[in-house]
């Protein structure tokens, strides 16, 4: 029999009652959530999500489309709604992701993929769509593009129609003419439109960069919304997980009768 001093007694009672008052502190937080995503809903008004997805493209294309000089956060997700919509109800916001390091090592892609479903619990507690997935990398080779693109979309294959691809410090093509044909012609098998492949160079302004995202985001919104669900995303569902187990743990005793 385990015996514990009066110390460890202590330590474990203050270590159940930290955790218990975290539970509560994030129980409050997901109702406080919740009841803005049901007003919203209620009113119309969700938030219409697109969101900047890749591995290795630089903090400078969201600081661009902010027109601001405010820091980059990789490991945090920013939005920002972007210029030149109509007085409508939903409006579109273009988020920042962290990198998506799911090639890396267990633990960084154990970590990226919670910080993702964290960050979808969220929104869909606020009723929030996600309407668009930019795909982005940084100009290189057309091959190393494509398997930058790569590395991402397959993630997402199942909502290949949602995707638009961007390419950032394209003012590092020779021939931007040239290049931009080239990639259009080479990346029609992940966006078969032009409107869905954006090149991005230092010399674009705010202002026209928002409108060509949100060109793009309005575009593709009519063919679907995103969800985590079948996707490396989804939340282990503890429920449904016990009824799987339940209904193994039925089939071995019936096989043994």
């Amino acid at each position: 029999m385990l015996f514990l001093s009066s110390f460890d007694k202590q330590a474990l009672l203050y270590i159940m009652i930290l955790n218990l008052f975290k539970f509560i502190i994030n129980l409050i937080y997901e109702i406080l959530i919740k009841m803005v995503g049901n007003k919203r809903e209620k009113n119309g008004t969700q938030h219409q999500l697109a969101l900047i997805l890749g591995i290795n493209y630089s903090p400078k294309l969201f600081t661009k489309l902010q027109n601001t000089s405010s820091n980059f956060k990789q490991n945090n997700f920013q939005s920002h709604k972007l210029w030149s919509q109509q007085k409508e109800k939903n409006q579109f916001y273009v988020v920042s992701c962290p990198f998506l390091t799911l090639t890396d090592t267990i633990d960084e892609r154990e970590k990226c993929i919670r910080e993702y479903q964290k960050f979808f619990k969220r929104e869909a507690l606020l009723k929030s769509q996600i309407k668009c997935l930019y795909i982005v990398t940084e100009y290189e080779r057309t091959d190393i593009i494509k398997a930058n693109l790569l590395s991402c979309i397959k993630w997402f294959h199942q909502y290949k129609d949602l995707i638009t691809i961007v390419i950032t410090s394209f003012e590092k093509a020779d021939d931007q003419s040239k290049s931009s044909s080239e990639l259009y012609s080479s990346l029609s098998i992940f966006a078969p439109a032009d409107k869905r492949i954006i090149l991005v160079n230092n010399n674009k302004d705010s202002q026209h960069l928002n409108q060509q995202f949100l060109n793009a985001a309005q575009e593709v919104s009519k063919k679907g919304e995103f969800h985590p669900r079948n996707t490396i995303f989804e939340e282990y569902d503890q429920q449904e997980g016990n009824r799987i187990m339940q209904q193994l743990q039925l089939s071995i005793r019936k096989e043994r009768i």
